[in-house]
């Protein structure tokens, strides 16, 4: 006989959704000597009303010009974080502090570097992010602006040639080099990747966003006063593998390039969206991986794993959904998600493996439009 008792539990499904961190960029770079010593090594949050000149000092300093440039490219409820430093301190192990710290997307080195090591390093960083601290982050790097010097610079040839050498060989698919052909141009391509207006799945290239913001109309120029031309930039990105601004004959304005990132070149991760939506849903897919760890619900049987394509896929259809207004459909990170995208495989009695496919939508970056007359006789068809 029992004297009855009742008990409620509570349950947690773990539905609830992570903090967006995508779009959010952490800015490094060094601060003269003396100047605003009591913000260097600390990380610093900063919005579209921050004042910089009490942050980062009154001097002009490349860590500044940048944090401003992507403040002015990044648009409404701009965010993001800076990390000055001393010129004696380490970079990237003052980066792999921050990052204990605080979670971005991204992180943009402002000061530039010449060196296949340079760039090989950074990818390293960022590898060892993941590991550490379960946390992917792409870096920004730029390689130094030309010397245009008449008596000791460089030609255009001779800088493209250098440049390119820098990155001759490279394999670091969480590096995106920059060629900082404009003194702002990291920065204005951190502010567009940090855009709101657009996803993570588009490309930093996409003409509809808009024009770069600063002071791109003038081009830039060689030791010998010739100016930056297409067949640079052509040179720098196909062969250097670097982003670079770009303009488009009689149509305003100043964009960029692809947002390249130092793959192979078989690479799916050759782009920078490819490795932003993967690691968007990699973080998401994260969690929901967590709550499951020795959960009995988890299990072979054919209901269980039903049930689990369900519950894994939550991210993958939030990332896919797409909205239609006024007959233009907005899609959405990628294509929706089809039976199949999602198995579960169980290699061991309590190991189990689950494959995601993402179907990103086609990207038109190269455009051809051809024009066909018809001479034909309209008699002759009477």
């Amino acid at each position: 006989m029992s004297l009855g008792s009742v008990i409620v539990n509570n349950q947690n499904l773990m539905q609830g959704s992570p903090t967006e961190i995508e779009r959010l960029y952490l800015f490094v770079g060094v601060l003269a000597a003396g100047l605003a010593d009591s913000n260097l090594g600390k990380v610093h949050a900063i919005a579209a009303q921050t004042d910089l000149d009490a942050l980062l000092g009154e001097d002009d300093s490349t860590l500044k010009t940048q944090v401003n440039a992507a403040r002015e490219n990044g648009g409404q409820n701009w965010f993001a974080y800076a990390l000055p430093l001393a010129d004696s301190a380490d970079q990237l192990e003052a980066v792999d502090s921050a990052i204990a710290e605080v979670s971005v997307e991204g992180v943009v080195m402002c000061d530039p570097v010449d060196q296949k090591s340079d760039f090989e390093t950074m990818h390293a960083k960022a590898e060892s992010m993941i590991g550490k601290y379960q946390r992917r982050v792409h870096f920004l790097a730029c390689y130094p602006a030309i010397d245009s010097t008449p008596s000791t610079g460089q030609s255009w040839s001779e800088y493209a040639s250098a440049a390119n050498a820098a990155t001759d060989g490279v394999a670091a698919d969480r590096v995106c080099a920059v060629a900082m052909l404009y003194p702002e141009f990291i920065g204005a391509l951190a502010g567009r990747l940090a855009n709101k207006s657009v996803t993570v799945a588009d490309s930093p290239m996409r003409t509809a966003t808009g024009s770069l913001i600063g002071s791109y109309a003038e081009r830039p120029k060689d030791k010998d006063g010739q100016p930056l031309t297409k067949a640079v930039l052509t040179q720098l990105h196909n062969e250097g593998r670097y982003c670079v601004p770009t303009w488009y004959e009689d149509y305003d304005g100043t964009y960029t390039s692809d947002g390249s990132m130092l793959a192979p070149v078989t690479s799916d991760y050759s782009v920078i969206e490819n490795l932003r939506l993967a690691d968007k849903a990699a973080r998401r897919i994260y969690f929901l991986l967590v709550a499951k760890v020795a959960d009995r619900k988890l299990n072979s049987t054919p209901k269980s794993e039903a049930q689990h394509i369900t519950y894994f896929g939550k991210p993958l259809r939030e990332m896919s959904h797409s909205t239609t207004v006024g007959g233009i459909t907005f899609p959405g990170e990628f294509k929706t998600p089809q039976a199949g995208d999602i198995v579960i495989s169980w290699p061991t009695r309590t190991k189990v493996q689950v494959y995601f496919k993402l179907r990103p939508y086609e990207i038109a970056k190269e455009l051809e439009g051809n024009i066909l007359l018809d001479l034909s006789n309209p008699a002759d068809q009477a």
